[in-house]
């Protein structure tokens, strides 16, 4: 499935650069742009770079027993749903750019459809290849992310209509809140730790599955704090995140311990790893915040910074670096260690000026990350232009 998944990733790397070029102007102070520009910044960073990149590991993942001869009808339908996918999220993006309104929920019902297509197929061809914990984890974790897809149209319709047809305006506002924890903790940790299992070959056993449906249960149990307003459900979601991770650290700790680090491509994804917990730790903190009262995140008051640290975390240093370890595995690999310390070096003092509220800090880290972001898309955007993957 490499010469399909190949655009997918092509493409999402090309729309990553939209996200970049906004942060490092709004991390760099020298610019602050509108709220449609700061969701723009946003969605096509988690469904343009991010979705787009898990589609591609998806095929990846669950292609990889297909047999090109016996199997092309299967191939090309797959081909099919990765280019609706692509067309998908480039007119999401645009979407959330140039236009504002009723435009936005209809661009989100497509980005819905390629994302349950995707679903489908991911879970047809789970029924058919060998259950490994990577796989398992990977269907829940799109499986949360259709979850969350849904929540996301709901909260167009609200913005752009001011409330939900048949439903009352605290149901409808509550639908819609639920939207961003739903992507964040149900989704985007879930396909960190799926990606970075399957790329370190995670040993396999009852305690990877536990770690994938605790992870998955953590975030329905979010999803159900919002939409009812059970402040105690987001406790329990915590402690089920926290212990899940700590497992999934103590399991991969043979695959990420010093003396593995080998300089290539499977550095990023340590480097994945490592930031789950650190992104665990930022989540603990945020949500005593957020019990506390201290931090709203709707009005923006209290110490905000803290979230979007989290926010950052789980981007680009767990879904970044994972998601780099792939495209350079897709294409004639790509390990550069400019780019992943520029990245990451640049990604801990971004990270260090939003939670102590140092903006020297943030302002410098913004530019040396997100040069180091362009360079390592330059580079890999190079590396996938081959007619076929070069041999191991």
């Amino acid at each position: 499935m490499t010469r399909t998944a190949r655009p997918v990733f092509m493409s999402a790397l090309l729309i990553f650069v939209v996200t970049i070029v906004i942060g490092i102007l709004n991390g760099m102070d020298i610019w602050e742009p509108s709220h449609n520009v700061l969701l723009t910044h946003v969605h096509a960073g988690t469904l343009g770079w991010i979705t787009l990149a898990v589609i591609g590991s998806a095929l990846l993942m669950f292609g990889q027993d297909l047999d090109p001869s016996a199997d092309d009808g299967a191939i090309r339908q797959a081909a099919t749903m990765a280019n609706f996918a692509i067309a998908a999220a480039a007119i999401y993006v645009i979407a959330f750019l140039t236009t504002t309104g009723i435009f936005r929920p209809i661009a989100g019902t497509v980005m819905f459809v390629a994302i349950v297509w995707v679903l489908v197929w991911v879970s047809r061809r789970y029924s058919l290849v060998e259950r490994t914990t990577s796989r398992l984890a990977l269907l829940l974790a799109v499986v949360s992310l259709t979850i969350g897809a849904v929540l996301g149209v709901l909260l167009g319709l609200f913005i752009a209509r001011g409330s939900i047809p048949g439903l009352s305006t605290d149901t409808a506002a509550s639908l819609a809140g639920a939207h961003p924890p739903a992507m964040l903790i149900g989704y985007l940790i879930l396909a960190g730790v799926a990606i970075a299992d399957w790329l370190l070959a995670g040993p396999e056993g009852r305690s990877g599955r536990i770690v994938a449906w605790a992870l998955f249960l953590a975030g329905v149990l979010v999803n159900i704090s919002f939409i009812f307003e059970v402040e105690a459900l987001i406790q329990i979601s915590t402690l089920f995140e926290v212990v899940a991770i700590v497992m999934f650290i103590v399991r991969m700790w043979s695959r990420i311990k010093p003396a593995e680090w080998d300089a290539t491509d499977n550095d990023f994804a340590r480097l994945s790893v490592l930031f789950l917990g650190v992104g665990i730790a930022l989540l603990v903190y945020v949500v005593q915040l957020f019990i506390s009262g201290e931090l709203n995140p709707e009005t923006g008051e209290g110490p905000i910074g803290v979230l979007l640290a989290f926010d950052h975390t789980m981007f680009i240093g767990v879904m970044t670096n994972v998601l780099f370890a792939v495209t350079a595995r897709v294409g004639r690999g790509g390990y550069s260690p400019v780019v992943m310390w520029a990245v990451n070096g640049g990604l801990v003092l971004f990270l260090a000026g939003l939670v102590l509220d140092v903006a020297i800090l943030k302002q410098v880290g913004a530019p040396v990350m997100g040069l180091g972001l362009l360079y390592g898309i330059w580079l890999y955007l190079r590396s996938l232009q081959v007619s076929e993957p070069a041999a191991a």
